[in-house]
């Protein structure tokens, strides 16, 4: 088989490493064409049996011709190629390879315009926006979250753990979400399940719901937040006392995680029908628990309620946790106070 132009029968640095060996392969090179010239077309055997007994050379030699364009091969036998017809292919491929390179040039172009003039700028343009505020005072935390709602245009979205404000706040605040939503913004707020055990923040989740808000109810909510759009968020700065101070949020950057955590805690909550059932069903208080609430409310210890009452101390334990669970009090003193404050609540612990 004759040799191609890939083929290595030596190294190259051998055929290059001086000028004796270069001028060598060039001689058996034109050697070989002269013959090919000369017969019209030569096999395999004959082409190097004619050239000589260095095989190496004749390799080399052909080689070259192939680099040069002046070999063909076709049916097992090489033919000499005129110098004129190899110069014409060789000016063809090259014109073939510019324009390919001047092609990848232009989409090489393209793309880095691309890359630097739309992409990377939009890059920066998420991180620089970022921003984050930190706000004490009380009529400027109120100025910017109103003036963050008046500027969402897509959806508001809030999170309360407790405890909950005065009815008065929420009432508000309630007019306030009546005109977001008459401007076609989505709001939507998540509560925790202890709403539904006081009757005067029980009518204000329906009334919510009634106005079109979009409710979720949760046993425990992580902090208080409100989000604005995919723009904004306001976080209360220390979750043990909300009504302090507040951070400000501002960037898309940094919205993904809190919207990941606001979206987490909306698919685990229920409905307001159906937490309303759960908590009907699962909080019903007993005449003892009754008495027992109100002995406490006395100032009686749980020792002094049980032995009154000739009844375990863990009976009367379970029915304070219950109490502090359904006015989401974290102590009995916070219960305490809570039930003072809310007096429909209050009646419903007064033995009939």
């Amino acid at each position: 088989m004759l040799p191609g132009p890939s083929e290595e029968a030596c190294t190259g640095s051998a055929s290059t490493s001086g000028g004796i060996s270069t001028q060598r392969d060039e001689d058996a090179a034109l050697a070989l064409y002269e013959m090919l010239r000369t017969k019209g077309g030569v096999s395999s055997g004959d082409l190097f049996s004619a050239v000589g007994p260095d095989d190496t050379h004749s390799g080399r030699g052909f080689r070259r011709l192939s680099e040069l364009g002046l070999v063909q091969v076709r049916d097992g036998m090489a033919e000499a190629v005129d110098p004129d017809a190899a110069l014409a292919r060789a000016m063809d491929n090259y014109q073939t390879n510019a324009a390919e390179q001047l092609r990848s040039g232009v989409r090489l172009q393209r793309v880095t315009e691309a890359l630097l003039s739309v992409y990377r700028p939009a890059v920066q343009r998420e991180t620089s926006e970022v921003a984050v505020e930190f706000i004490t005072e009380q009529r400027r935390k109120q100025r910017t979250r109103l003036d963050l709602s008046d500027a969402a245009r897509e959806t508001c979205a809030s999170m309360h753990p407790g405890p909950m404000p005065a009815l008065e706040v929420l009432e508000a605040s309630l007019e306030h979400d009546r005109t977001i939503m008459a401007r076609g913004v989505r709001n939507r707020a998540i509560y925790p399940m202890s709403c539904l055990h006081s009757p005067k923040y029980a009518r204000y989740l329906h009334e919510l719901a009634d106005s079109g808000v979009e409710l979720r109810l949760v046993d425990h909510a992580p902090f208080d937040m409100l989000t604005f759009d995919r723009d904004a968020a306001v976080l209360a700065a220390d979750p043990d006392h909300p009504s302090e101070a507040v951070i400000v949020i501002r960037g898309a950057a940094l919205m993904r995680s809190f919207l990941a955590v606001y979206e987490d805690c909306w698919l685990r909550g229920l409905t307001l029908a159906r937490a309303s059932r759960t908590s009907s069903e699962d909080s019903e208080i007993t005449t003892q628990e009754r008495v027992i609430i109100r002995l406490m409310a006395s100032g009686l210890s749980d020792d002094q309620i049980a032995r009154k009452l000739g009844v375990h101390r863990r009976t009367v334990q379970r029915a304070i946790a219950k109490l502090m669970e359904r006015l989401n009090a974290t102590s009995r003193f916070e219960a305490g106070l809570k039930l003072a404050n809310d007096a429909e609540f209050a009646r419903t612990f007064v033995v009939q």
